[in-house]
């Protein structure tokens, strides 16, 4: 487990932290240290993995010298180790345990340098080599790729298939027409829309537009698959894409699912209502994706820090507003007129924007090679669990609002308006929800506390004001039902 978090903290720090000018300054130095390093043959079955090397160095000198082991990376040379200060005028045996990662290549060369720091600051080292074969480790990656996809991918798959039965069944098993009419998928609907906004929103939920949606997520998918294939080949490629895009969408898919037959037992809506906002999610995390890849494209190998702008500030603004407009363009919808609706429709395109995040980010930015394959899968579990329920409530917060003004008859026509105070607060929440898992980051990587704390505990927090809300729109949708009923009932009696 806190190897896990180790290389899921050291990820997230990647490409924040580049080697330090110190230890290429170091790498130069001025003449060879007497000394000899022993490398054993170690297989390398896991990654990663740590080596014990072991060197004799002698200090000629009649005081310590201090000594650093140095790592060639991509940027340069980075320090890994401070050893400390070799005694005066002796000769001295080391066991050092150096850590190898796998980087997408079965076999290479990894340059290390002992840099010794003599007398006026001159420098005194040595480079040698550790010869790396990962050929095992990629055996046993691929033999659990295999195995799941025999064993889990058809369960996962026959849980999807019985959940989208039971929607189906539940969308049009009613006896009742016009609860059938309700509540199906339909092309088309009994009469024509009777205001602008009811129009605008039905060709925003019409079939044709979700199917344009979806081939985008298509082309995304496409994208995505030729990258990887390009980088770990093209079997290896499908498999994890193929495990990953289940895994990701499995937990959204039930949340939705929970959200909507609960909406369903409350109010009856619309199945294609909801629906269309899950697959707007995901259209939305295309979207997404392409405007933070194009602003980062300039940035990269420019600014370090920039990573940590896009991290908490560049990718809240881009994703809520993506998801949001999805929403605004619905708000018109006859069926979208409480807080309930609204709430939980914002739910379910947060969970949409979630699956296709989630899904890139298990193929794309990390994949069972990089990590080992159980890390991997602990890390889909983490991040479907959390992930899709943190993103469901950034955009319930915008819609959640809009409801509640339909849901008054006087404020109607100002609902749209309170798009901009919810897409604030999304963008707030995400922030913070991003700063969080940044501080998680940080004191895991330091060793501090072997687990994340912050991310999870803002992660409880925003599920628990989401069923407080929830709790309320409830409330809300029966009294203003009574009500409704109670005004039926009068003119019934007056007639």
């Amino acid at each position: 487990m806190r190897n896990f978090f180790a290389l899921f903290s050291a990820f997230l720090l990647a490409g924040v932290c580049l080697a330090s000018p110190i230890g290429d300054e170091l790498a130069s130095f001025d003449e060879g240290l007497d000394a000899k390093v022993f490398v054993p043959n170690v297989t390398l079955t896991k990654n990663p993995q740590t080596v014990k090397v072991k060197i004799t160095v002698t200090n000629p000198f009649q005081e310590p010298m201090p000594f650093y082991i140095l790592k060639q990376t991509k940027h340069g040379w980075e320090i890994i180790k401070l050893g400390g200060a070799l005694p005066a005028s002796t000769t001295t045996n080391l066991e050092l345990n150096i850590e190898l990662s796998y980087e997408k290549e079965s076999r290479k060369n990894q340059r290390f340098a002992i840099v010794g720091k003599g007398p006026q600051d001159r420098l005194y080292g040595l480079y040698f080599e550790i010869k790396e074969n990962w050929t095992e480790y990629e055996r046993s990656i691929r033999d659990k790729l295999g195995m799941a996809l025999t064993i889990f991918v058809p369960l996962m798959g026959l849980v999807i298939i019985v959940l989208v039965a039971s929607l189906a069944h539940f969308a049009y098993g009613e006896k009742d027409k016009d609860r059938i009419h309700k509540t199906m998928f339909l092309f088309t609907q009994k009469k024509e829309p009777e205001t602008f906004e009811q129009k605008f929103a039905d060709v925003f939920l019409h079939p044709f537009a979700i199917l344009i949606e979806i081939l985008f997520i298509v082309v995304l998918i496409a994208i995505l698959a030729d990258g990887l294939a390009a980088e770990i080949g093209l079997n290896d490629a499908l498999q994890i894409i193929a495990i990953s895009g289940l895994g990701a969408f499995l937990l959204p898919f039930i949340y939705f699912a929970s959200a909507w037959l609960f909406e369903r037992h409350e109010e009856g809506k619309s199945l294609r209502l909801f629906a269309s906002m899950f697959i707007w999610g995901m259209f939305a995390a295309f979207l997404a994706l392409i405007t933070t890849s194009t602003i980062a494209s300039g940035q990269i190998g420019q600014l370090a820090p920039y990573f940590l702008v896009a991290i908490i500030l560049i990718a809240p603004i881009a994703e809520e507003f993506f998801k949001g407009i999805g929403i605004l363009f619905v708000s018109g919808h006859k069926d979208y007129d409480d807080t309930l609706t609204g709430l939980l429709m914002g739910f379910s395109c947060g969970l949409g924007f979630a699956f296709i995040e989630n899904w890139f980010y298990f193929s794309a930015k990390i994949n069972p090679f990089e990590i080992g394959f159980y890390e991997w899968g602990m890390m889909m579990l983490y991040r479907s669990f959390f992930n899709s329920l943190a993103h469901g409530c950034f955009t319930a917060a915008i819609s959640a609002p809009i409801g509640y003004l339909r849901s008054i008859t006087h404020l109607r026509r100002y609902a749209r308006l309170a798009f901009i105070p919810g897409l604030f607060l999304a963008i707030i929440i995400h922030t913070i929800f991003n700063l969080s898992a940044l501080a998680d980051t940080l004191v895991v990587a330091s060793q501090e506390i072997p687990f994340f704390i912050f991310n999870p505990m803002l992660i409880i927090v925003l599920v628990s004001i989401f069923f407080l809300v929830l709790v309320f729109a409830v409330i809300d949708e029966k009294k203003r039902r009574l009500h409704q009923n109670a005004l039926q009932t009068a003119k019934k009696v007056k007639q």
